[in-house]
C-alpha cells in the first residue's frame, strides 16, 4: 500500500536532487599559469572548434565587450584560441515527463600566444540543464576572458 505523505517526500527529494544537479553543473574553471598579460587590443585568432563554437565564442566576445580585435587570419594575430566543446541533447524520457528539451554543454578553450607558444589562459566550463546551451557556455568563456584581461 502506498502511503500518500511518503510521495510527496519521494517527490520533494527527487526536485531537491534535481535542483542541486542543476546548480552544481553551472561552473566553470579558469586556469592561468602565466605571468604574462593578454594587453587590451591584441588580435586574436578563433581556430575552427568542433559543432561551430568558434562562432559562438566569436559572437559573445563581441556581445561581452571583450576588449580584443578578433581576426580571421591567423598570420595577423598575436594569440590564437583553441578549444573543444560537446553538447548532449535531452533524451526522450526527459522530454516527455519533464517537458523539457534542454541540454548540457560542455566547453574548454586555451588561449596560446603564437610568438612563444606559451599557453597563456585557459578556462573550462559546463552548462547543465541549459536552454541556450552552446551561447551559454560561449558567454561564459569570453566573460572570464575578459576579466583575465582586465586584471580582475
Amino acid at each position: 500500500m502506498i502511503q500518500p505523505g511518503r510521495n510527496c517526500g519521494l517527490a520533494a527529494l527527487g526536485l531537491a536532487l534535481a535542483l542541486c544537479g542543476v546548480a552544481a553543473g553551472q561552473e566553470g574553471k579558469s586556469v592561468d599559469q602565466s605571468k604574462r598579460a593578454i594587453e587590451r587590443g591584441s588580435r586574436i585568432y578563433i581556430a575552427p572548434i568542433e559543432g561551430g563554437f568558434d562562432t559562438f565564442l566569436a559572437a559573445a566576445i563581441i556581445k561581452k565587450q571583450v576588449p580584443v580585435v578578433v581576426v580571421t587570419d591567423r598570420t595577423k594575430s598575436e594569440y590564437e584560441i583553441t578549444g573543444i566543446a560537446s553538447t548532449e541533447r535531452a533524451g526522450w524520457a526527459k522530454m516527455l515527463f519533464m517537458g523539457v528539451d534542454n541540454s548540457n554543454d560542455l566547453a574548454s578553450i586555451k588561449v596560446v600566444e603564437l610568438k612563444s607558444s606559451e599557453v597563456v589562459y585557459g578556462y573550462a566550463v559546463r552548462k547543465a540543464n541549459s536552454p541556450r546551451g552552446k551561447q551559454s557556455a560561449a558567454e561564459a568563456c569570453a566573460k572570464h576572458l575578459k576579466e583575465k584581461i582586465e586584471g580582475k
